[in-house]
């Protein structure tokens, strides 16, 4: 039985030093592509896949984002605002979650990344939420193991891409870690359904040495453990940008053009 998700936490706490000196004024997650704050995109997105309520994990320099985006009611929905140190790392939104997600599934989407979906009547956050019952799931890109662009999480391998056009969801194991010998990998897409897990996954996995404490890390711990993890990837009509940096976010502001 697939379960109803309706919670989301978005992690905007990014200081966006790739894009200063206008960050330092701006929040990049609040960036217009075709007229529209990459946050509010985000916002939409959720909407459409049945998400109602939304707690966003913010530094405390972004005080944009609640200004414009308010109690949530003009979207029909219930927005909260947390603040997380800059610095802390991509696990440090989840953790901060803990209470408000009531031991709930929920979404996990960053902020700064924009999907854009294809002529597909369901878009890939809504497969992702409404494709099955797995405790941990996320939305992938497959790349061919040599050609992934430095700024990509590897999640592990990948069988080669499929030329029918349906969705082609896979079961990820400890098998798949590996992936120095394949051709193809998984790079995770800024999209995730996390159970209750993840908080004492994340509690049981170390920082990074420069103090960070990073998703993937207590994932591939969890999945290291005997545990399955979804992977939904991207369809080729849909596309992801991180806009962290001014040549995607360009490139997301020309493709949203058309």
């Amino acid at each position: 039985m697939t379960r109803t998700i309706t919670r989301a936490v978005v992690a905007v706490g990014g200081a966006g030093t790739k894009m200063a000196p206008i960050t330092r004024i701006i929040p990049k997650e609040m960036l217009p592509v075709a007229r529209t704050p990459i946050l509010e995109h985000l916002v939409h997105e959720l909407r459409a896949a049945g998400v109602t309520d939304v707690l966003f994990v913010m530094s405390s320099r972004k005080g944009q984002i609640p200004a414009y985006f308010g109690s949530g009611a003009a979207y029909g929905m219930d927005f909260s605002y947390r603040v997380q140190d800059d610095g802390a790392g991509p696990g440090a939104p989840v953790l901060a979650a803990e209470m408000w997600a009531q031991a709930q599934p929920f979404v996990l989407a960053f902020g700064d990344n924009l999907i854009r979906a294809g002529a597909e009547e369901e878009t890939p956050l809504r497969r992702l939420v409404h494709g099955g019952t797995a405790d941990c799931s996320v939305l992938t890109r497959l790349f061919l193991a040599d050609s992934v662009p430095p700024h990509e999480t590897i999640l592990g391998a990948a069988a080669p891409p499929r030329t029918d056009p349906g969705p082609y969801d896979v079961n990820f194991g400890r098998d798949l870690l590996d992936h120095a010998s394949a051709r193809w990998v998984h790079a995770c897409a800024a999209r995730w359904v996390l159970g209750p897990f993840v908080f004492e996954a994340l509690r049981a996995c170390p920082s990074r040495p420069n103090g960070e404490l990073y998703l993937i890390d207590a994932v591939r711990l969890w999945i290291s453990a005997g545990n399955e993890l979804r992977a939904v990837p991207l369809l080729p009509t849909e596309l992801r940008f991180n806009c962290d940096n001014w040549e995607t976010y360009h490139d997301a502001v020309t493709a949203l053009r058309s």
